[in-house]
């Protein structure tokens, strides 16, 4: 078999591990023929031959010695172009750029008209041995709950554990190189909402991605609700979930309480999760390292020899729309942690507006007060319509009891 000629477009902690896996590792299917770099005298971690590297992005591109250009340049705009240009000059592309893949329209659909390749694993890290089975699967996978962010579940899981503040965890996430330093993108569910995706594409089989999905992130999570939720034999993460209907799906990210003892709440440190149940009730599930250099560089290594084998590719094929059902009309069960007044009567006023709003309650547990001012009162519901949950909320927050407004945690069956 002939080498692939590759072609690695940045040289930062994912380039980094990409081209010293094929310079270390003598892969036979593979041959490091240019590294793109935009700053050619910056210092590396490793030395590299003068004459791979090149600061010219359109010499690789219309070089017809080059097979596939490795995207890990990071960025949207250059990074975009780049895939573009070089799907036109006749390359097959590998990226871990989560932002363009779950834009895929443009890309993909280029792609396929001109019968190239586009490797995604990267997107996905430790979890990117699942996606090639999934995209054999598609049709069949009728809802998935997936943690697929590995700052926000370090930070949660060190919450939990060792009853951190959130500042902390993340200050802590950072110095460990899971965190970038604005986190954002993470801690927002950003990451996570660009990953789901990406992944209800996969299982779709279509490369017309939904453009936005409901999303929340952990930035509102206190020690408060970790206990409480403790307390009550759940553990909180960040979960992105797709639920497919027969004409449309439910997408959504957002913390989530997760019984303890199951897989999810299992998953600690910067690991991620994906748990699947097929069209016949079959749940499966992978735990893997959901950030880091090599996981993310061994993972575009598989897409790499994938494409050099010629492999059956795990690339979506058609341009059907993802229709979005409206989060509102989600029935399950829900955490409130409400902020209110210590003295009587202030529970008959709540549970009337919620009974008034057909919300059963399966418990409520008022806390010892934390201040002269205010008490925690904890409630679980059965199962509610959330549209009918935030409409009550909306009242019980305007009264002259409720010092806050109120928090509320979808409780995952």
């Amino acid at each position: 078999m002939k080498a692939k000629r590759v072609a690695v477009a940045g040289f930062g902690n994912v380039g980094k591990g990409v081209i010293e896996i094929l310079l270390q590792k003598q892969i036979p299917e593979l041959k490091l023929a240019k590294i793109v770099v935009k700053h050619p005298d910056k210092s590396r971690p490793f030395n590299v031959d003068p004459e791979l590297v090149t600061t010219d992005f359109a010499r690789v591109v219309h070089d017809p010695e080059i097979d596939i250009v490795v995207e890990v340049m990071g960025g949207v705009e250059d990074a975009r172009s780049l895939i573009l240009d070089a799907l036109q000059n006749g390359k097959d592309i590998v990226t871990a750029n989560k932002a363009i893949i779950a834009r895929g329209n443009e890309v993909f659909s280029l792609a396929a008209k001109l019968g190239r390749t586009i490797g995604f694993r990267g997107t996905f890290v430790g979890c990117n041995t699942l996606i090639h089975d999934l995209s054999l699967s598609a049709g069949r996978i009728r809802r998935m709950c997936a943690i697929l962010n590995g700052t926000c579940n370090y930070i949660l899981s060190h919450m939990s554990r060792r009853g951190i503040p959130f500042e902390q965890a993340l200050k802590e996430a950072q110095e460990q190189g899971y965190a970038e330093a604005d986190a954002s993108d993470d801690i927002d569910g950003i990451d996570t909402a660009r990953k789901i995706q990406i992944l209800s594409g996969v299982i779709n089989n279509t490369f017309n991605m939904p453009p936005d999905v409901p999303c929340e992130g952990i930035r509102e999570i206190t020690m408060q609700d970790i206990q409480y939720g403790r307390e009550l034999g759940y553990a909180i993460k960040l979960v992105g979930i797709v639920e497919k209907g027969k004409d449309s799906a439910t997408i959504f990210v957002r913390p989530v309480l997760v019984p303890h003892g199951s897989l999810l709440a299992s998953v600690e440190d910067a690991n991620n999760a994906i748990e699947l149940e097929d069209d016949l009730g079959v749940v499966s599930a992978l735990v893997a390292p959901g950030a880091g250099t090599y996981p993310t560089a061994v993972a575009i290594i598989n897409d790499l020899l994938d494409i050099a084998h010629g492999d059956t590719f795990m690339m979506p094929t058609s341009n059907t729309p993802i229709v979005l059902n409206d989060t509102g009309d989600i029935e399950t069960r829900y955490y409130l942690r409400l902020t209110v007044i210590d003295q009587p009567g202030v529970l008959a006023q709540i549970t009337r507006i919620l009974g008034d709003h057909n919300i059963s309650l399966a418990s409520i547990i008022q806390k010892e007060a934390v201040s002269a001012k205010s008490v925690s009162v904890i409630v679980t519901t059965y199962l509610v319509r959330e549209k009918e949950l935030r409409a009550a909320l909306q009242q019980i927050d305007l009264l002259e009891v409720v010092k806050a407004k109120t928090r509320i945690i979808q409780i995952l069956a």
